[in-house]
């Protein structure tokens, strides 16, 4: 099979190399700075890259500020740009995949994955975002997590997985969530809980504080509340769980953290990804 890999970050370097060992042939664009097998070309320009090819994979997620996600590269290129390189049939594989591009692809007739709706790979994903979010703790704080005072928000796959290996390590974790069952939960597993309109009398109580909600949970009176040597993370895409600016005007820490599976661990995230991937083209044979 050939697949095409258009940008993307360290993963879809290593997802590269996979798919290439497993015998496929493999051609990549924007991934000019990547570290890749000799034998993998990076085609100087993306009709050269898609021509030919029955799978074009984009990174996870695909798309960042209204361009393909391609941090490996300078290129700048938009969704409808790819689109309109590619012929009906072929198959438009990719994490996160906007409204826009996947309406541009079935019109041209695509078969279109998103990457992220596939049980499977949103776990594995969801397990290396929550390892990774504890080493950046770890790397950025002076005081430990065992014992530390951690309150998560949200309950997603990657807040649950996030509070279980905090609870392992010996924090104390409460989890901030909208829905009643989903405080019964945390509180089944091990760690306290409250509503998002209890975090303005709670939050100066902790040390460290991660969000996974993509929607502002922490207003402006939370913030002002929040103990001025927490550490606070974000792992939510845009818009966040913090109004970053207020923050840091306040003086508080929030460091951003997307994409951590293709930042810390890019080799367990490319066959997570490699696994999807091959599952859908099963699928699509079946």
């Amino acid at each position: 099979m050939r697949f095409a890999i258009v940008g993307g970050d360290k993963r879809a370097a290593c997802l590269s190399a996979l798919l290439w060992r497993d015998g496929h042939k493999v051609c990549t664009y924007a991934l000019e700075r990547a570290e890749l097998p000799k034998e993998i070309p990076k085609a100087g320009c993306l009709q050269g890259c898609v021509y030919g090819a029955d799978c074009i994979v984009l990174g996870v997620p695909a798309e960042a500020g209204g361009f393909l996600n391609a941090p490996l590269s300078g290129e700048k290129l938009r969704g409808e740009e790819l689109v309109a390189a590619l012929w009906q049939g072929q198959r438009l594989i990719g994490g996160r995949l906007g409204d826009g591009l996947c309406l541009a692809a079935l019109r041209q007739g695509l078969q279109v994955e998103d990457l992220l709706r596939r049980e499977e790979f949103a776990v594995g994903n969801a397990a290396l975002t929550a390892e990774g979010a504890i080493g950046v703790l770890t790397a950025n704080s002076e005081k430990s997590l065992w014992r530390g005072r951690v309150l998560v928000s949200g309950w997603g796959r990657v807040a649950r997985l996030l509070t279980l290996r905090l609870l392992g390590l010996g924090a104390h974790v409460c989890v901030a969530a909208r829905r009643a069952d989903a405080r019964a939960m945390a509180g089944a597993v091990g760690a306290e809980s409250c509503g998002f309109a209890e975090l303005e009398s709670r939050v100066g109580g902790f040390d460290f504080i991660v969000n996974t909600v993509p929607a502002r949970v922490f207003g402006d009176g939370a913030l002002c509340a929040v103990s001025e040597d927490a550490l606070l993370l974000e792992l939510a895409s845009a818009p966040g769980g913090f109004e970053r600016t207020l923050a840091e005007n306040l003086g508080l820490r929030v460091l951003a953290a997307p994409g951590l599976p293709g930042r810390c661990a890019p080799q367990s995230a490319a066959k997570v990804m490699c696994e999807a991937i091959y599952a859908s083209l099963r699928e699509g044979e079946g």
